[in-house]
């Protein structure tokens, strides 16, 4: 069975969308990670498929495929865990939603089952509400982040279980909710400023033009 689940990579301070398409089929048990995967994504393999073991699952018999789309680009980090692993389990149809295409989802699982905290997870928020995503699901550590981006409904999962269960409509989760004007309200207490650092006046200067003027740095050593 063909099964896909929404999900986002990160690409600077910019996401863009990433499908997990998994397909279980007959042949040796085998699982195969495509789609320009690096270390850590081929690495999903190993977790995923204990996690799912220690969190009551099956292991899908046969061959089963991992299709990142679009293939033409490296995907990287442990961000896919979650996705990969719920739709492994809907191609193995060990549990059955129509919500798969209302959410996206990132996480990286642990070998426990738990979903742990990823990076980029306020400009994936963004790409999830402007493709008219439902909601989101995010690691807990995450959610206050992603919560920020008004207009989607961000769902904090604190392990693959309760993922499955969310979706399966079996528990309610109430999506995070941040207040935005707490938070732009409180003062700034900045730690250090140039003040401290010593020399390096053209660095500074250029470094403070750019603030002002809202324009890019790099800096190379």
């Amino acid at each position: 069975m063909l099964a896909r689940v929404l999900s986002a990579a990160v690409n600077g301070v910019d996401a863009y969308p990433i499908e997990v398409e998994v397909n279980s089929g007959f042949g040796e048990s085998l699982v195969v990670i495509v789609g320009l995967p690096d270390a850590a994504v081929k690495e999903s393999r190993d977790r995923v498929t204990t996690a799912m073991s220690n969190s009551g699952f099956k292991f899908p018999l046969g061959r089963t495929t991992i299709n990142l789309a679009p293939a033409d680009v490296r995907k990287e980090g442990p961000s896919f865990d979650l996705p990969i692993a719920v739709a492994m389990l809907a191609a193995s149809e060990q549990f059955e939603t129509d919500q798969l295409d209302n959410f996206a989802m990132i996480g990286e699982l642990a070998l426990t089952g738990a979903v742990r905290s990823v990076k980029g997870a306020l400009a994936i928020a963004l790409q999830a509400r402007a493709e008219g995503r439902t909601g989101l699901l995010v690691p807990p550590e995450n959610a206050a982040e992603a919560a920020v981006v008004q207009g989607i409904n961000v769902i904090p999962v604190e392990n693959l279980r309760e993922a499955v269960s969310f979706l399966e409509g079996e528990i309610r989760l109430a999506p995070t909710k941040v207040n935005l004007d707490n938070i732009f309200d409180q003062p700034l207490e900045e730690d250090i400023d140039f003040s401290e650092v010593k020399g390096q006046e053209s660095v500074k200067r250029a470094l403070e033009i750019a603030a002002a003027g809202g324009h890019n740095v790099i800096m190379l050593c």
